[in-house]
């Protein structure tokens, strides 16, 4: 089971396609994920400051992945860690 006290954060996206393909990756190489979804139009005040020109993607994807297991899955999906 994947806690706060044992998981990485293996990406954030803006795209539930991209979010789907990276945890159908996963999932078929057997590694458990967990993916937070934040919806941004929620947050008071954002959209009075930035306008309607940055809401182009309404909901953020954050996928996380056992501390152990994260080596793995950024060899299963390809990314390059910004770490």
């Amino acid at each position: 089971m994947i806690m706060p006290w044992n998981r990485s954060e293996l990406a954030t996206v803006l795209n539930l396609d991209q979010c789907s393909d990276l945890t159908r990756a996963l999932e078929e190489a057997g590694i458990d994920c967990h993916v937070k979804v934040v919806d941004r139009t929620l947050h008071s005040g954002s959209r009075e400051r930035s306008g309607t020109l940055f809401q182009e993607h309404s909901c953020q994807y954050t996928i996380y992945v056992l501390r152990r297991e994260l080596q793995a899955a950024i060899e299963v999906t390809g990314l390059t860690p910004i770490r």
